[in-house]
């Protein structure tokens, strides 16, 4: 007992250890390795990034976000990171707007403010920091002034220490190197989440992204700093709170410099107005509009038309910026474009909703540069010699492309064709663009501009041929099944006739031959009129009758033998051999059974097999050696089990050369055990059959081949039973 309970204790702490060790390597695979990595694969490819709105770009060790988009934001990470800093370099494109980092985020959606976690930034219309808190609304702390204010076109350093419910945050102007800090406490935090970057209202650059482990001391050594803990504060009233949150729609100071500066360009109203001068021209222009799409073309909208721009001049500008282009129009055939143009950035706006349009309206033309979106189905998805991922749409008989660059190609996922696709981005039917293998060609800004509305459905004719190609085989593999279980039943039926014919000639079929020969003697000797004595008669019609019954006593041995066994036979070999030997010879015979050994019950399989060898030998013993005293005994040695049957008859020659059926029969069910038999016999000295079968410890598959030779046999009974 004490034994089995220092085992078990064993056991467990082994158990024990395994699951500490394997919760220590999934810790320190999920949090600093993942870190670490996160920081090798830094600013080199968009893979490691969720995109959430906007127009992200990485490249040059720079993250960019080309759209003045509210609320677009980049997550990366493990949503089960806790206690780690943050820290990021960022610039701002424009003076409006506010830029920054996220921690701790989780459940995150497209839109403004739609996540859960704490967002740390700097915002340009008061030139502070802000430390504030996003569960699907906002919520934050008293803004803390950044020394010098916050001004495009200036790099700034945020770094971010979260440990447990603390946040502590400093930003700093690497031109000037004056800094802020702010420290937060929030009882009800979030305890884990995802990295991000994040802008509002304007476009910029983020580099330098890394993510450390940290701990109580490095919130700490930041806190210091910041002085007093700041808590969440709701706002008194609506407009407090969104007063920091107005962004102007014009640039008054821009739009007076646009027309003290005007020159003898005319000045285009409306972008649709070009395609009214005359073809081939070239004329000074002058016209405003909205950045669609800044890269990898500039291209400008406005309610009526849009317009290619292109030209030395041009400062860095983003989706939604209102801009004044100056240049020489060229009129196309369905929109025009500006050459040698130089770009004014008028303000920072909101970017222009897409056209929604159809396949076929897009290939007419009358949306050519413009900003739009339709819905077709994917035909394939594949890649050029530049990197870009080039996807085949069609929509009933109109085909189109979208072309999406290297960099957004990082972050797209491989679609399953027949998939219907909801595409946004700029309608270009240049040839430049389309090289004639398109009626146009689609320029997402994103990735995120192309989605899946619906999966390919799954009745495509590859999917059809395949399930008739598995119902076909599936008819065959049944069909072969069919025809194997016919083939068992014939098999079994063959196999049982030949045991019965073997069990009917080694006990009835000698004897009606003997009761044969003597009534043929007394019938030749009638017919040759000779002379019988009446003793003469009676001998030779005692001993018929004596061939008689010895034939029924062998027969009801027979019928005897021939009976299904019952499961009693796995647990009591010895006894049911006893009881056949003894029902079979009555008195006439002494029978001792005994057992060497410890016998654990035998497989099922193995009893039977031996079961019918004893009753065979039994039966050979009575009705071919003649034997008084049988001897059974049954017992295992190391790993095999032994039955043998010794009997004191007049026994036999024993070659293998003179075996008759019965022995023939006794050889064929040991080797089904994967045993053998051994027979020891002379004149004159009685026979000793031995039965020798293997108990070694199966294995599993062992045990199915086990188990599937039961089945078998059973439904070979089974067919038998219905045969007869």
């Amino acid at each position: 007992m004490r034994m089995h309970r220092r085992a078990l204790l064993l056991v467990g702490s082994l158990c024990l250890c395994i699951v500490g060790a394997v919760l220590a390597w999934t810790y320190w695979k999920s949090a600093p390795v993942e870190m670490r990595r996160f920081n090798r694969l830094n600013s080199t490819s968009l893979s490691p990034w969720k995109v959430y709105g906007g127009a992200w770009q990485v490249g040059n060790s720079l993250v960019r976000n080309n759209s003045d988009d509210r609320g677009t934001k980049l997550l990366a990470g493990s949503s089960a990171w806790r206690d780690y800093t943050l820290t990021s370099e960022l610039h701002f494109d424009g003076d409006h707007g506010d830029m920054g980092v996220i921690v701790r985020a989780d459940h995150a959606e497209e839109g403004v403010d739609s996540y859960d976690g704490y967002y740390v930034g700097l915002r340009t219309t008061d030139g502070t920091l802000v430390v504030g808190r996003s569960d699907f609304g906002w919520i934050e702390t008293q803004p803390i002034p950044m020394p010098g204010g916050v001004h495009a076109n200036t790099w700034y350093r945020i770094a971010v220490t979260v440990v447990g419910c603390h946040l502590a945050a400093s930003s700093e102007n690497l031109s000037t190197g004056q800094r802020a800090y702010a420290a937060l406490q929030d009882d009800d935090c979030l305890p884990r989440g995802q990295i991000g970057l994040r802008s509002l209202a304007t476009g910029g650059m983020w580099r330098n992204v890394s993510v450390t482990p940290a701990t109580l001391g490095d919130y700490q050594g930041r806190a210091q700093s910041a002085g007093r803990l700041r808590t969440l504060e709701l706002p008194k009233r609506e407009a407090d709170y969104n007063r920091g949150f107005q962004f102007s729609l014009s640039d008054p100071k821009s739009l007076s410099t646009a027309r003290e500066t005007a020159g003898p360009e005319t000045q285009i109203e409306h972008i649709a107005d070009l395609n009214q001068l005359p073809h081939g021209s070239q004329e000074p222009v002058r016209l405003h509009g909205v950045v669609t799409l800044a890269s990898p073309a500039l291209y400008v909208q406005d309610a009526d038309g849009a317009v290619l721009v292109k030209g030395t001049t041009r400062m860095q500008l983003n989706a939604g910026d209102a801009v004044e282009v100056v240049g020489v129009a060229e009129p196309g055939v369905y929109s025009s474009v500006i050459r040698n143009s130089t770009v004014r950035l008028l303000w920072s706006g909101t970017p222009l909703p897409p056209v929604a349009v159809t396949p076929a309206q897009a290939a007419s033309g009358a949306y050519d540069a413009k900003y739009v979106e339709t819905e077709a189905r994917l035909v394939s998805q594949s890649e050029d010699a530049k990197g870009n991922v080039v996807l085949e749409f069609a929509d009933n008989s109109q085909s189109f492309r979208a072309v999406l660059n290297a960099q957004m190609a990082q972050s797209m996922p491989r679609i399953e064709r027949n998939s219907l696709m909801r595409v946004r981005g700029v309608c270009v039917l240049d040839r430049e663009v389309t090289q004639d293998a398109t009626p146009f060609v689609l320029l997402p800004r994103s990735a995120d501009d192309v989605q899946i509305l619906a999966a390919a459905p799954w009745w495509t004719p590859w999917h059809v041929g395949l399930l008739s190609v598995c119902v076909i085989a599936l008819i065959m593999l049944a069909q072969m099944g069919y025809y194997r279980v016919h083939q068992w039943r014939a098999s079994a039926v063959t196999k049982e006739r030949e045991r019965l014919a073997h069990e009917i000639h080694d006990t009835m079929a000698q004897s009606f031959a003997g009761v044969g020969y003597q009534i043929q003697g007394i019938r030749n000797r009638v017919l040759k009129n000779e002379r019988m004595e009446q003793e003469q008669i009676a001998d030779q019609l005692g001993v018929a009758y004596q061939l008689v019954r010895r034939c029924h006593e062998e027969a009801s041995r027979t019928i005897a033998m021939l009976g299904n066994p019952s499961p009693e036979v796995q647990n009591n070999l010895l006894g049911m051999l006893s009881a056949t030997a003894r029902r079979i010879a009555g008195a006439s015979m002494d029978v001792i059974a005994t057992v060497d050994g410890d016998v654990y019950p035998l497989h099922l399989r193995c009893a039977n097999a031996m079961l019918m060898i004893g009753q065979e030998a039994i039966a050979n013993a009575l009705g071919h050696g003649g034997a008084t005293r049988l001897e059974l005994k049954l017992g295992r040695k190391e790993q095999r089990v032994e039955l043998s049957i010794r009997d004191n008859g007049k026994g036999f020659d024993a070659h293998p050369q003179s075996a008759g059926f019965g022995i023939q029969g006794m050889q064929k069910r040991a080797r089904d055990i994967g045993g053998k038999l051994e027979i020891q016999s002379a004149d004159g000295e009685g026979t000793t059959v031995r039965v020798i079968a293997w108990m070694r410890r199966e294995s599993g598959l062992e045990a199915f081949g086990v188990k599937w030779a039961e089945l078998r046999h059973r439904i070979r009974s089974f067919f038998i039973d219905a045969e007869v």
